[in-house]
């Protein structure tokens, strides 16, 4: 399991000392998901609905029938955004790879 360290820095700066912060736009976590560091890590079934295209009928038929993955965190359904991006791409049908 990996772990994760999360650091603040407090300094004191100069007034004619300019300073540029640098942050990654992504970050990979895993070798087959790599997480957008300025998007929501969950969507909620209306965002998730609006995301792929279809009803929010939809996506609660695919959770109750386990066709998509999801948590269940205090009675409300997320969807991890990596997670979703990555079953999107490579769970298809049609004679394409799965």
């Amino acid at each position: 399991m990996k772990q994760y360290l999360k650091l603040e820095l407090l300094l004191e700066i100069p007034g004619d000392l300019e300073i540029e912060l640098i942050k990654p736009s992504s970050v990979q976590v895993d070798k087959d998901i790599t997480v957008d560091t300025d998007k929501k890590m969950t969507m909620s079934v209306e965002e998730l609905a609006g995301f792929i295209g279809v009803s929010k009928t939809t996506i609660y038929t695919m959770v109750r029938q386990n066709e998509i993955p999801y948590k269940k965190v205090r009675g409300s359904i997320l969807f991890h955004r990596p997670t979703i991006e990555h079953w999107l791409t490579t769970d298809t049908n049609g004679g394409e790879t799965e």
